[in-house]
């Protein structure tokens, strides 16, 4: 349908209804940053656990799901078990950068910490391309949205489908722009 006829609201409830169903968590794709972020604030409305994973480059730019970003989940969570990471993140933050043994130790907890952020959330949002982000490897997603899918170009859309999917979610409007591709040849 044209835009304002509740597709989003439409998706935010079928990725609601699919993680309610209890068998993994879903996975949610877009191939824009700003569709990913307003589908990631509508489904976070729905009382679901969501993070958006974004790539590192936009880890920096602000945004309006800041809260629900992976790096700003990490960052704020406050855990007993997670002193020594805290601790390493503020004199990282201080001096700027660490040690060599220091980081390795760093990036070691950094990456256990996201691990548990994202096995502990019902709904993952990120890019059709970030799907593929190593974070995410290793992960099976069985059900799969990818909104706004008339807008990638095929192979940007068969990304997060071989993260395992067996339920397909493939939201979109035909008649509306197409993906954009910028390559002359193609």
């Amino acid at each position: 349908g044209p835009p304002g006829t509740g597709k989003t609201v439409t998706s935010a409830c079928i990725v609601y209804h699919l993680a309610r169903m209890g068998q993994g968590q879903v996975l949610v794709t877009a191939p824009s940053n700003v569709a990913v972020d307003h589908l990631a604030e509508k489904i976070h409305k729905t009382g679901l656990k969501v993070v958006r994973l974004c790539s590192k480059s936009r880890e920096a730019l602000g945004s309006s799901v800041e809260h629900l970003t992976l790096h700003h989940q990490v960052i704020h969570l406050d855990t007993a078990d997670k002193s020594e990471f805290r601790k390493l993140q503020q004199l990282k933050m201080e001096l700027g950068e660490l040690s060599t043994q220091d980081e390795k130790k760093y990036r070691l907890l950094k990456r256990q910490t996201e691990r548990e952020v994202l096995m502990a959330a019902d709904v993952i949002t990120t890019t059709c391309v970030g799907a593929g982000d190593p974070r995410l490897a290793g992960v099976r997603f069985t059900k799969v949205l990818v909104d706004e899918c008339t807008q990638a170009a095929e192979p940007e859309c068969l990304i997060p489908i071989v993260m395992g999917a067996k339920q397909l979610v493939l939201v979109g409007d035909h008649c509306q722009l197409g993906p954009v591709v910028m390559c002359k040849k193609a």
